[in-house]
């Protein structure tokens, strides 16, 4: 506002000057003059105005999305404890079996889920139905993205699994996804392993 204030004076200062060395200016002219500096400025004056009000409105938007910013870096830091209760390993306890460490709630809270378990420990597990106190025994989290076929996969039952589709009738999206490598949906072979879409 300081530096638009001294516009009006200057016009009036040069008018003068312009009447004093002999110009030819009316005083219908130095109005006319004086009227178009007096526009500008209300002009320039309305957008100060404006601006000032959209740099109030930018300074309440970044005021209030300080607060969301702490709560969002809270709920990381929150989460990222509870994650850090998820074992990637679990030690067979006596008494200990699949769908019971499954069901565990730092596991995977799902007794349904054991087969997950199996599969990523076939190295020591032969049979599900046995495993033996102090194995070690690997525990996947996240989502899988892919998944190798063993035997007494099909893609119905593969798509059932909870960590997967958790839903059968969904095997068509990994046939779609797979069909360089699966020619019929009824044949997949122990050792393929298939694409988990989750787009």
């Amino acid at each position: 506002m300081k530096r638009i204030a001294w516009i009006l004076p200057l016009v009036l200062t040069v008018s003068v000057a312009w009447a004093e060395e002999g110009k030819k200016l009316t005083e219908e002219e130095a109005q006319q003059q004086l009227q178009a500096c007096q526009t500008d400025l209300q002009q320039l004056q309305a957008k100060i105005q404006s601006l000032q009000k959209e740099l109030e409105q930018v300074q309440a938007q970044v005021n209030n999305l300080n607060p969301k910013e702490q709560a969002l870096r809270q709920e990381i830091e929150q989460l990222k404890a509870e994650i850090a209760k998820y074992p990637s390993e679990y030690t067979v306890q006596r008494g200990d079996y699949l769908s019971k460490i499954a069901g565990m709630r730092y596991i995977y809270n799902n007794p349904k889920a054991w087969p997950r378990i199996y599969r990523a420990n076939r190295d020591k597990i032969k049979d599900p139905n046995l495993i033996y106190p102090g194995w070690v025994l690997y525990i996947p989290h996240g989502i899988e993205k892919s998944i190798e076929v063993i035997p007494g996969d099909n893609l119905w039952k593969i798509a059932g699994f909870t960590w997967i589709y958790n839903n059968p009738r969904m095997w068509t999206r990994i046939y779609e996804a797979n069909r360089d490598k699966i020619r019929d949906p009824d044949l997949i072979y122990p050792g393929q392993v298939l694409e988990i879409p989750r787009d």
